[in-house]
């Protein structure tokens, strides 16, 4: 990208931006047709006013407490000490309750998604070729490859013209740095949170470092061939182009997912530092890059504002769990602004976290359904699985004396919030099954609870849910037997045919089996891996005969899966072998997936 003078090789710099300047404008036609493909859903979610205050920013709202015919709300049996965990009763007139129909309010509208219109199509390129990738997802990222490659290869040899492969990766930061915000742009666009679009931020970010280290081998081998080593660190423009190259590889080697998983707090801090100080050394590299940065700088300032305005500082209520080996967190003050399924970015400010621990963002998903009448607030639940989860579990059981504690009250950050179901409604569905593993569970019982809620008040066509719930001991259901149990009486008072089966994979004492000998109706433990497609079919089924008795015809099935990559792979091969008759007669079955690899 150097000009003559400086020892670089004359090229027609007019083909070549051309060129570059094609492909950029294919890759935003591409965006654009994923845009119009994501467009129906759009509409018909944001036609509905309600739609347009929540999954955006958290805020608060006065709610009114309010109990179902079943006293489900009550402070007596609302909240259990064994367990630290409680269900919101729904606001809902107990007259029209036990008749089986929605007692007010608007059905929301049924749009099928493009999978349900072409099964067999998405069946293929929903097959899993390895973890995380898809055949849809890998013809999309060496489509991608295909097109730079062009752009850097056609008619050009990267030795003799080295400026090809720089001009190339410049027009790529901008892209890059979209894919990696949290504020995703052109998630926004295809109706896809950030954490989904991660996979093409990681491919496109492998591409732009090897055309950048593609146009470096160039001109080093000019530069070495020819004797003139030195002016590489003489000429500024060429130091400063050095300095870019060092800030890519950078990136590159610490997000290298052992790397990422291990350190992942130095990981974040070298990505930011390394990214902004890479866009300032490519406009001081070249005058051609300054366009592209500034449109990334644009892009990331963008991201950065609205997660300040999205940051909430409130003080939380910490609670262990020690049955779930879990932690609990209440934030009362905050009751609204977000979509089941949705997650935040915490950060608990309390120097019990560690010298760093309270500076780290960590991702969960909440808990809570928005605007509970109880006032429970924002809830999460989160799972001792490391180092920082397991200060945060040590600081739950640390009173201010230092001495056990039923909870501690600390202030925390919360950023968000971030992902959930995009622009699919999931009460437009007339059947829900809700696949979880482990703390998955904290997903599950968001979007049942806002299924109950909604179809208590007449905005929701969910009829049959389905919560399939694996674990490795079955101790861990035990403190959630009241909140299940609470769960299907407010199902079978607002007419929500509702079957909660957990699965255990590890054995336990006899003495414990025989506690769970007795549970509620519709609540069921079976040892071994759930097996999804028999209750997938079960699913369907009952949706299929629910309907029939009301008169009414379905509106698809939903499988959500939140939980291990190979749980949520199984909920995906269930759905993609599933009776194709039953598929269309249903109304199509999709697919919804939450793992960890955030």
């Amino acid at each position: 990208m150097s000009s003559p003078p400086q020892g670089h090789p004359a090229e027609s710099h007019n083909p070549t931006d051309s060129l570059v300047l094609h492909v950029d404008v294919l890759l935003l036609s591409v965006l654009g047709v994923f845009t119009l493909f994501a467009l129906p859903r759009a509409v018909v979610r944001f036609m509905r006013l309600s739609e347009w205050h929540k999954g955006l920013l958290f805020y608060s709202t006065s709610t009114q407490r309010s109990a179902t015919s079943s006293g489900a709300g009550s402070p007596e049996d609302g909240k259990s000490e064994k367990s630290n965990v409680s269900v919101r009763a729904m606001d809902a007139n107990p007259s029209t309750l036990n008749t089986g129909e929605p007692s007010t309010g608007e059905l929301p509208r049924h749009m099928s998604s493009w999978s349900s219109a072409f099964p067999g199509l998405s069946w293929l390129l929903s097959m899993q070729i390895r973890p995380g990738y898809s055949i849809g997802r890998l013809l999309l990222i060496y489509a991608y490859i295909g097109v730079v490659l062009y752009a850097g290869l056609f008619h050009s040899n990267p030795f003799t013209n080295a400026g090809r492969a720089g001009l190339v990766t410049v027009s790529q930061v901008p892209l890059v740095i979209a894919l990696g915000t949290k504020n995703n742009i052109i998630g926004a666009l295809v109706g896809q949170g950030y954490e989904r679009l991660n996979y093409l931020h990681r491919a496109v970010g492998r591409i732009v470092i090897l055309a950048i280290n593609t146009h470096a081998i160039g001109l080093l081998y000019e530069f070495v061939s020819t004797g003139r080593w030195s002016v590489v660190v003489t000429v500024p423009h060429l130091t400063w182009g050095l300095v870019a190259l060092i800030c890519m590889d950078v990136l590159f080697l610490f997000s290298i997912s052992t790397f990422r998983e291990m350190f992942y707090h130095v990981f974040y801090v070298t990505h930011v530092v390394a990214a902004v100080l890479m866009m300032a050394a490519a406009c001081m590299h070249h005058p051609k890059a300054r366009p592209y940065v500034l449109a990334a700088v644009g892009i990331y300032g963008l991201d950065r504002i609205l997660r300040i305005v999205k940051t909430r500082v409130a003080t939380a209520s910490l609670r262990a769990i020690p049955e779930l080996g879990m932690v609990r967190v209440d934030i009362p003050h905050i009751n609204s602004g977000w979509l089941a399924g949705q997650h935040l970015r915490l950060k608990v400010l309390s120097l019990g976290m560690g010298i760093l621990g309270w500076t780290e963002p960590h991702p969960f998903t909440i808990a809570s359904v928005c605007e509970g009448p109880n006032g429970d607030g924002l809830v999460l639940m989160c799972k001792k699985a490391g180092d920082w989860t397991g200060k945060l579990y040590s600081l739950a059981q640390r009173g201010k004396d230092g001495e056990a504690a039923t909870g501690r009250s600390v202030t925390v950050l919360i950023d968000g919030p971030y992902g959930g179901p995009g622009n699919t409604v999931i009460t437009s569905f007339s059947g829900v099954m809700l696949v979880a593993g482990g703390s998955g569970i904290t997903y599950a019982l968001s979007t049942v609870e806002e299924l109950l809620q909604m179809r208590a008040v007449g905005s929701s066509r969910a009829r049959m849910v389905e919560l399939v719930w694996s674990v490795r001991n079955p101790s861990s259901l035990v403190p959630m037997v009241p909140l299940f149990s609470r769960l299907l009486e407010y199902a079978r008072a607002s007419g929500v045919s509702l079957q909660i089966s957990v699965y255990y994979t590890r054995a336990q004492a006899d003495d414990l089996m025989q506690s769970l000998q007795v549970l509620p109706p519709g609540l069921d433990l079976s040892p071994g891996r759930p097996p999804l497609e028999r209750l997938l079919q079960g699913v369907v089924d009952r949706t299929s005969e629910l309907c029939t008795e009301s008169q009414q015809s379905p509106s698809g099935v939903l499988v959500g899966a939140c939980g291990p990559a190979a749980l949520t792979e199984h909920a995906g091969e269930a759905v993609r072998t599933f009776d194709r008759q039953k598929f269309k007669a249903v109304g199509g079955v999709e697919l919804q997936e939450e793992n960890f690899s955030w």
